[in-house]
């Protein structure tokens, strides 16, 4: 029997929170390439320790969430958004994100 494991719900929500008081604190005092290059460092980390058999799907939903919290936080840099949803994929297309895979086969 294979055991599947998933990450926790509680988890989940406190590491979206913990991206969510980065971005916070960083996203009006850092150039947008530096404060990236930390975010995709970030995912990066998260991505290998929780990348585990049967997972996946945890993953990408916490990189989906994590995704559009920084969106969200980035548009707060000004009083005019500084990005669109279209701007934000090709900057994201420029600057992609890691990839979500199982780096800790458990079977």
């Amino acid at each position: 029997m294979i055991p599947k494991l998933k990450t926790s719900g509680k988890r989940l929500r406190v590491k979206l929170n913990r991206v969510g008081d980065w971005a916070k604190r960083v996203c009006n005092r850092r150039p947008l390439k530096q404060i990236w290059a930390v975010f995709q460092a970030k995912l990066r980390g998260h991505i290998q320790y929780y990348g585990v058999s049967h997972n996946g799907k945890a993953l990408n939903e916490f990189v989906y969430q994590a995704t559009r919290i920084m969106f969200r936080h980035l548009n707060r840099r000004s009083q005019r958004k500084s990005f669109t949803w279209e701007q934000f994929n090709r900057f994201r297309a420029a600057y992609p994100l890691p990839p979500v895979k199982i780096h800790h086969a458990l079977y």
